[in-house]
C-alpha cells in the first residue's frame, strides 16, 4: 500500500525473453561465433576491444569453465512521463530497468530490452531490497541453472552472467547503496578517498581502492558519513556480481555533461576575458557559421552567453557538447598561439577524449591515458585555481575500468537513454495513469513479439529503392571481386549496422599512416549480402598538431580507386572542413596512437 492505494510494478518474463531472443534467427550461434573470435586470442599482449576480453569477464567465468556463458548488461534510470513543467511532474516518474547483450549490435534500440518497470516513488519509499528482490532471484536462476536454447544444432544450455550494472553516477550509487550525495565525505564508489583529498588527487591511489574486505568492514561500521556506504547492497546477492567490482563508467555524463562544461567554460573565459585573444561574439559567430557537414549538422548547439560561463554550464546536450569540443580547434585554433598553456591543456584533454572513444586499447595506450589524465587534473588545478570536481576524480579510475571492462564507449548511456524516448511516446498516447507500468510493459511486449515474428531480428542493411543506381565501375568490380553486374546491387545511400553511408561521404583507415577515401558507390553482393564501397583515395598533405587535424590537398588530388569493405574502415564516416584561410582539414573520429 502507498498513500492508501495499491501500487504496482511490472517484472517482465526475462527467462522467456532471453530464450526467444537467442532461438530466433540463429542468434545464439551468431553470438557464440563472435564470442569465440574475441576470446580465442585473448592474452596479456592482445589489445582489448570488448568486455569479454577484460579481466572482469575472465574472473566471472572461472566457475563455468567448459560451459556456455554469455554476458549481459543491465541499466536502470528514471524517466518522466508527464509534462516536466506541469502540475503532475514527477508524480508518475518511472524507474525502468533495461538489459542488452554486449555481443549483439547495441547501436540498435531493438536490441535493448525491458526487464522491469516500477514507480520511482516506490523505490524511494520502500527501498531497493523490496523493489528488486524478485528481479535478483531471476538473475541468479538464469546464471546458475541456465536456459536451454533450441538451435539448429540441438539444445544448448547457456548460463547468462550479469557483466555490468550501468547508469549515471547517482543512479549507480543509489542502487549500490553508496552515498547519494556527491558533496559527502566519501562519494566515490571505486575508492575511499575523502572529498578534500579528491580536490587535488590527480592519480589513482591503489591503497584506497574499495575491495571485498574493506567493503565488509565498512558495512559493519554502519556509518554513511565515515564510509560512504549506507548498507549492504541487494546487488551483492547476485552470484557473480559485487558492487566493488562493477567496473562501469559513463562517458556521456562524466565527460560530455560534466568535465567538458567546466573545462570549456574556463577555457572560453580565459581567451575572451583574460588574454582577450577573441571575443565571445566572434566565437559564437564562428560556431554558428562553421561548416559542420552533413553528418554533424543536426548537433549544432545554441549560442554561448556570459551567464553560461559564470555558471560553468553551457546550454548543450551531451551530443551537442561532443560536437562542439570536437570542432573547437578548427573554430578558433588559428587565433591561438602555439605555445599557449591553456591551449596545450585543451589539446591534452582532447586527446583524452579521443583515447576514450577508441574501439580498442593496448596496455601501452591505457598507461598513456593514465599519464594524460594525471597531467589534465594537475594542470586544471594550477591553470584555473579551481578544485577538482567529483567527475574529475572519477576520471582517474577510467584506466582501471578499461583494463577490467574494455573501452568505455561500449557501455555508455547514450543508447539506453534513447529508449526512454520510446517509452515516453507510449505514455503520451495513453490518457490514463492507472497502473501505467503495466500499460507500458504491454506496449513493449507487443513490440518484442513483433520483432520475434519478423524473418530477420537484426537486419544489418537498410536500403531504399530510390537509392538504387547502375554502376560506373563494372570493370573494377569484375577485376577485384570477380562479379558481373547481375550479381550485385549498387546504391547511392544505405544504412549498415546503424550507420548511414552515402556517396560523397569520407572514410578513413590506418595502414602505417592515415588514408582518406571518398565514397563513389556502395555495393551489396546478392549472394551473401556483403557490403563493399568503391572509393577514391585522396592525398593528405600533413598533420597539424596545433589543430589536432590533418590538412588535405586543396585540389583533392586522387591517388587511386579501390574497393573497401566496412571492416577495413576505421570508425564512422567523417567530414572535411574548409577554414577561412582556404585550408581543407580533417578531424578524426578514431584515435590512432603513435
Amino acid at each position: 500500500m502507498y498513500n492508501n492505494q495499491i501500487t504496482k510494478g511490472v517484472l517482465l518474463p526475462i527467462n522467456f525473453q532471453f530464450k526467444k531472443f537467442f532461438e530466433h534467427d540463429n542468434n545464439l550461434d551468431k553470438t557464440l561465433t563472435i564470442y569465440e573470435q574475441l576470446t580465442k586470442n585473448t592474452n596479456n599482449e592482445t589489445e582489448i576491444k570488448h568486455f569479454v576480453q577484460g579481466k572482469l569477464w575472465q574472473e566471472k567465468t572461472l566457475p563455468y569453465r567448459g560451459k556456455i556463458t554469455i554476458p549481459y548488461f543491465m541499466y536502470i534510470d528514471d524517466f518522466e512521463i508527464n509534462n516536466p513543467l506541469g502540475s503532475h511532474a514527477s508524480v508518475h516518474s518511472i524507474s525502468a530497468i533495461y538489459y542488452s547483450f554486449p555481443l549483439s549490435d547495441q547501436s540498435k534500440l531493438i536490441n535493448i530490452h525491458l526487464a522491469a518497470l516500477i514507480k520511482a516513488a516506490d523505490v524511494k519509499d520502500f527501498g531497493n531490497d523490496l523493489c528488486f528482490n524478485k528481479l535478483i532471484h531471476i538473475l541468479n536462476d538464469i546464471e546458475v541453472n541456465g536456459i536451454n536454447i533450441t538451435t539448429s544444432n540441438g539444445v544448448k544450455k547457456v548460463h547468462f552472467i550479469l557483466g555490468l550494472f550501468i547508469d549515471d553516477n547517482l543512479g549507480i550509487n543509489a542502487i549500490s547503496e553508496f552515498s547519494r550525495s556527491f558533496s559527502s565525505n566519501f562519494f566515490c564508489r571505486f575508492c575511499k578517498a575523502h572529498k578534500t583529498v579528491t580536490h587535488k588527487l590527480c592519480k589513482e591511489n591503489n591503497s584506497l581502492l574499495r575491495n571485498l574486505v574493506n567493503y565488509a568492514e565498512d558495512v559493519a561500521i554502519n556509518d554513511l558519513k565515515l564510509t560512504g556506504i549506507s548498507k549492504e547492497s541487494i546487488l551483492n546477492k547476485i552470484v557473480s556480481f559485487h558492487v566493488t567490482t562493477n567496473y562501469s563508467v559513463d562517458m556521456m555524463h562524466d565527460i560530455f555533461e560534466g568535465i567538458c562544461h567546466y573545462n570549456m567554460c574556463h577555457i572560453i573565459n580565459y581567451y575572451t576575458n583574460v588574454v582577450k585573444i577573441f571575443s565571445l561574439d566572434l566565437l559564437n559567430y564562428r560556431k554558428q557559421n562553421f561548416n559542420y557537414g552533413a553528418i554533424e549538422i543536426g548537433n549544432i548547439s545554441p549560442i554561448i552567453k556570459s551567464t553560461h560561463l559564470n555558471n560553468f554550464h553551457l546550454k548543450m546536450s551531451a551530443r551537442e557538447m561532443m560536437t562542439f569540443v570536437y570542432y573547437f580547434p578548427l573554430m578558433v585554433g588559428d587565433l591561438v598561439p602555439e605555445d599557449d598553456n591553456v591551449w596545450l591543456f585543451f589539446l591534452n584533454f582532447l586527446e583524452i577524449i579521443q583515447n576514450l572513444l577508441s574501439s580498442q586499447m593496448s596496455d601501452g595506450s591505457i598507461f598513456h591515458l593514465q599519464q594524460m589524465i594525471e597531467k589534465h587534473n594537475s594542470e586544471y588545478v594550477l591553470l584555473f585555481n579551481d578544485n577538482l570536481k567529483p567527475k574529475f576524480h572519477l576520471l582517474i579510475h577510467y584506466p582501471t575500468v578499461i583494463k577490467y571492462s574494455g573501452p568505455p564507449k561500449h557501455f555508455w548511456c547514450f543508447r539506453y537513454e534513447a529508449e526512454h524516448k520510446e517509452m515516453k511516446s507510449y505514455a503520451h498516447a495513453i490518457t490514463s495513469r492507472k497502473n501505467i507500468t503495466l500499460s507500458l510493459a504491454k506496449k513493449f511486449q507487443y513490440k518484442f513479439s513483433y520483432s520475434i515474428l519478423q524473418s530477420s531480428f537484426n537486419t544489418e542493411i537498410i536500403t531504399n529503392k530510390i537509392h538504387v543506381n547502375s554502376s560506373n565501375y563494372t570493370q573494377l568490380i569484375l577485376r577485384n571481386l570477380n562479379l558481373t553486374s547481375d550479381q550485385f546491387m549498387c546504391y547511392s545511400q544505405m544504412e549498415f549496422k546503424g550507420t548511414t553511408y552515402k556517396v560523397g561521404y569520407f572514410l578513413t583507415n590506418f595502414i602505417d599512416e592515415l588514408c582518406l577515401y571518398e565514397i563513389l558507390e556502395i555495393l551489396v553482393i546478392k549472394k551473401n549480402y556483403k557490403v563493399n564501397f568503391i572509393v577514391q583515395q585522396i592525398e593528405i598533405d600533413l598533420y597539424n598538431s596545433h589543430l589536432k587535424s590533418y590538412q588535405i590537398n586543396k585540389t583533392k588530388n586522387i591517388i587511386l580507386k579501390k574497393i573497401l569493405s566496412p571492416g577495413e574502415c576505421s570508425g564512422p564516416p567523417v567530414n572535411l572542413h574548409e577554414l577561412p584561410n582556404g585550408n581543407i582539414m580533417l578531424r578524426l573520429k578514431e584515435y590512432y596512437s603513435d
